[in-house]
């Protein structure tokens, strides 16, 4: 799934080009299968704006070892423990509107595909 990431609203402006320069460079990181740079790239975009919801959700992604979110549906079992990642939690509490929308998404279609499961 191809979507712009976003820094969180309020921020100064050159604060705002800093961390979605992060969140391009740990998107791209993370699709290249680079996990430790991205991991940074999100720990910076975090260190300038720690209410990032699209850098904790990158940084979920890549703890998980994640290249994109379509991977999450690859293997439902593996990542049903998504939603109780404290990186995911975050994402979920500092989102915005359309942010919500997508993660809710996700997260309710990996829910779908484990329900009934007990494993």
């Amino acid at each position: 799934m191809k979507r712009n990431h976003v820094a969180s609203a309020g921020l100064e402006e050159e604060t705002k080009r800093n961390v979605e320069i992060e969140l391009d460079l740990g998107y791209l990181n993370l699709s290249d299968e680079f996990f430790e740079q991205a991991e940074q790239n999100f720990t910076r975009a975090i260190s300038l704006d720690e209410k990032c919801a699209d850098a904790w959700w990158g940084m979920m992604l890549s703890k998980f070892q994640i290249s994109n979110e379509d991977q999450l549906f690859a293997e439902p079992v593996k990542f049903k423990s998504v939603l109780l990642l404290p990186e995911c939690q975050n994402a979920l509490e500092f989102a915005n509107a359309e942010q919500k929308n997508i993660y809710a998404d996700l997260l309710e279609r990996i829910n779908k595909i484990n329900e009934g499961d007990n494993y």
